[in-house]
């Protein structure tokens, strides 16, 4: 596979992506269309403590999965950046793994048909997670003004968790609220990418691929030394990016961003014309037509 073809190819898959994400996605707040599952959920007839939900638990789990996608932009967007002269070895390797970490919570949070109370439930696991862990990174930082924001953030969240009349949650960084607990990064992105990888792949394997370089692992590192000839002849390895890992890793990325998309278009209950567009233009990128 030619280097510069694998660089052309994926930059302009990215700059299409970004420019359909950028139309579909970038709205302060999501707008349902008529009779789509989030049109239901908006109109749910929930009651808290304080009398019916209304709308604002459903578009606080939305808005939640609106920041996400603006991350996984922002990652496609500094993959874009990355595929010029000279390029990094390791940089699109990392920066793809958080957009496909990333992408896989918002497709978990966003799965159809689980209706709102299920959704609202996952989104308040997020919060809480996040609350949790916020305060844990202030501790071990020995930074008391840190320590009581993230006491603060989780005391709301426990507030909001009480007035929705939701069970309590368990304790703990992987908190389950009414049997919801955020998947973890290797079992999210493995359940996202199973419908899309042949039969026999694995995605937990892929995963863990791409996890090891960002984690120093020595064999993740080392297949990206690949074997030269030096000036006086010798052979020796030399830090490379392989075109085949270089085609693989910007498509893995923008799968991650289109399986999360297509479930937030599923509940949103979007028109179809501007994504089947995109998709169309990729397979003409990637086929040559």
């Amino acid at each position: 596979m030619d280097h510069q073809v694998v660089i052309a190819q994926n930059r302009e898959a990215l700059e299409v992506t970004l420019k359909f994400a950028q139309r579909a996605l970038l709205e302060p707040r999501w707008i349902p269309g008529a009779a789509s599952q989030a049109e239901a959920e908006l109109a749910n007839s929930e009651a808290g403590q304080n009398g019916p939900w209304g709308e604002d638990p459903p578009r606080t789990a939305y808005a939640g999965a609106n920041l996400m996608m603006a991350a996984v932009l922002d990652d496609l967007g500094s993959l874009r950046q990355l595929l010029g002269e000279p390029m990094p070895v390791i940089g699109p390797t990392v920066v793809a793994r958080s957009a496909i970490e990333i992408a896989s919570t918002v497709w978990w949070l966003m799965e159809p048909g689980i209706g709102v109370r299920r959704r609202v439930c996952r989104e308040l696991v997020l919060s809480l997670k996040s609350a949790r862990r916020a305060k844990q990174v202030a501790q071990d930082m020995d930074s008391s003004q840190a320590v009581t924001d993230a006491l603060q953030q989780e005391s709301r969240v426990l507030q909001r968790i009480t007035d929705l009349d939701i069970g309590q949650p368990g304790p703990g960084y992987s908190p389950v609220i009414e049997g919801e607990r955020a998947l973890s990064a290797t079992a999210g992105t493995a359940q996202m990418l199973k419908a899309v990888l042949p039969a026999n792949s694995s995605a937990t394997v892929i995963y863990r691929v791409y996890s090891a370089v960002t984690h120093g692992e020595v064999y993740g590192l080392m297949s990206f030394m690949a074997p030269g000839v030096s000036s006086n002849g010798e052979t020796k390895l030399h830090w490379h990016l392989d075109p085949d890992v270089l085609d693989s890793t910007i498509q893995m990325a923008i799968v991650a961003f289109r399986e999360a998309y297509r479930r937030i278009h599923q509940v949103m209950g979007w028109g179809k014309l501007e994504s089947d567009l995109w998709e169309i233009k990729l397979g003409k990128i990637f086929n040559g037509a």
